[in-house]
């Protein structure tokens, strides 16, 4: 008969688990209109004879795994028939629905390397649905996993989903975004400590010197710091002398306090432009003062 096409062997399928073999034919035979009662009140007379035997339920849903490996279930559609009917055997004492607890259960043994998303799924359930599961949402879940991939390509938010899927997905695009989030935070801080100089700091692209206390040493060996930060510091400054035969001579040694005009002049010393930032008469004094040292060499001759 047509039930046997979903056993890899009859015989090999009744000895493992007897119980449970027996239940699926029956539940088989009737939702594939088998058999000459009415889907709905064979399913109900099936699962009267059940729970008239103390602990039958149970057993038969521990015996799912077994069940599982003896049934060839690579068809769709036979799968679909065992998929449902592993939701009629977790029902308890005639109810409808099934707990979360027996549903996070039944799905991780019959969803088991056929659904990606199964282990997310499950612990969204566990934390976040208080009712019981329903087999809208029982069977609602088999074609989501069919028709959505990983990276949720495939999910039509127009369609007839229940609301536990929908909010589902919605859990899931908010766990996605965190992770581009932090991806780009990590790629940011990859970036700035490769250029540990330049580090960005909130609202400026490159890293500001720190300020320079009046008598604060200098690190003469970064350059940035010194061209910056020389100029306003005290230092010795060496007083120009000319001597009798028109040559310049200094003095080193002598202190001097730095006023305002020191203090542009320091800065051109450390400028590659200071050259051009100097007025035109002090450049014609220095020009004079040397032509006459010049002179009076000649005529010390």
């Amino acid at each position: 008969m047509a039930w046997s096409m979903g056993c890899l062997g009859f015989e090999a399928a009744a000895a493992v688990c007897p119980a449970a073999f027996q239940a699926y034919q029956k539940y088989y035979d009737i939702v594939s209109a088998f058999s000459n009662v009415n889907t709905r009140e064979g399913l109900a007379e099936l699962s009267l004879v059940i729970d008239g035997m103390e602990g039958l339920r149970d057993a038969i849903f521990s015996d799912i795994p077994k069940l599982m490996s003896a049934l060839d279930l690579d068809d769709a559609h036979r799968f679909s028939i065992f998929y449902d009917f592993v939701f009629f055997i977790s029902r308890e004492n005639g109810q409808k629905n099934i707990s979360v607890q027996r549903a996070v259960g039944a799905w991780r043994m019959v969803l088991n390397g056929r659904f990606r998303l199964l282990d997310r799924w499950c612990n969204f359930v566990e934390k976040y649905q208080r009712y019981n599961i329903t087999e809208d949402v029982w069977q609602q879940l088999l074609a989501f996993s069919r028709c959505v991939n990983e990276d949720l390509e495939g999910y039509d938010p127009k369609g007839a989903w229940p609301v536990l899927v929908d909010d589902f997905v919605e859990h899931m695009h908010r766990i996605y975004n965190s992770c581009d989030c932090s991806s780009a935070m990590e790629s940011q801080l990859s970036i700035s400590n490769t250029f540990g100089g330049i580090n960005p700091l909130p609202g400026s692209k490159r890293k500001c010197p720190t300020r320079l206390k009046p008598n604060e040493d200098v690190d003469l060996s970064d350059n940035f710091t010194r061209s910056v930060h020389l100029a306003p510091l005290k230092r010795l400054k060496e007083s120009p002398v000319i001597t009798k035969y028109g040559v310049w001579e200094y003095n080193a040694g002598t202190p001097l306090v730095h006023s305002p005009s020191d203090y542009c002049e320091d800065a051109n010393l450390h400028n590659p432009r200071g050259c051009l930032q100097n007025s035109p008469s002090i450049v014609e004094d220095c020009l004079s003062k040397g032509f006459e040292g010049c002179i009076s060499m000649k005529c010390s001759f």
